[in-house]
């Protein structure tokens, strides 16, 4: 099952459309994360792109994927600093066959600054509340910080940590992916 989550999600990059986007890969021994972010629309105030996961984590014995669409811009003028607002759309399963359905609201904070040498911030939040909720979930709060370096203009390396949670009709709060992972962000 883990081979093929990771792999449908690498079988759609032959069809994505010559426009730059975004690919990410993050694992550690019992878990692993892919990211497909490409651009729909784009013009001089900002960047409207629609973006896809799929999460695997053997220690929750979670499956859950994410879609949606986020606006990114750069504010001001400040240097390396992008700002994206969006919503996502989550579909899985967890422990103890707790099926989850929401679709949570919130966004992302980048900020590297060339005054850094290559290194950089994320930051990101996620809250769907009851009423966007569905399945066995109640609501889900997704949270997550990370750290990289850009090894090359089109290749960042990083280190993340990750936490999902939801709550659920009979098991209450629930820790969905709380993980430490590494991996490369490509950009294509």
């Amino acid at each position: 099952m883990k081979k093929y989550l990771l792999l449908s999600l690498l079988l759609c990059l032959p069809t994505v459309p010559a426009w730059s986007g975004s690919f990410d890969l993050s694992f550690n021994d019992t878990s692993a994360q892919a990211q497909l972010a490409f651009p729909l629309r784009s013009d001089d105030y900002g960047t409207m792109q629609l973006e896809g996961r799929a999460l695997y984590n053997d220690q929750e014995d979670t499956r859950l994927g994410s879609a949606g669409l986020v606006f990114v811009g750069e504010p001001g003028n400040i240097p390396g600093l992008s700002l994206g607002v969006g919503g996502l759309l989550y579909g899985g399963r967890t422990d103890d066959k707790q099926d989850i359905l929401a679709f949570g609201v919130g966004g992302h904070l980048d900020f590297a600054p060339p005054a850094l040498g290559g290194f950089g911030l994320t930051g990101k939040v996620y809250y769907a509340p009851r009423v966007f909720t569905g399945l066995d979930a109640e609501r889900l709060l997704e949270t997550g910080l990370r750290l990289g370096y850009a090894v090359t203009p089109k290749v960042r390396v990083f280190a993340e940590y990750q936490n999902i949670r939801s709550d659920f009709e009979d098991r209450g709060n629930w820790t969905i992916d709380e993980e430490v992972r590494v991996g490369f962000q490509a950009n294509f």
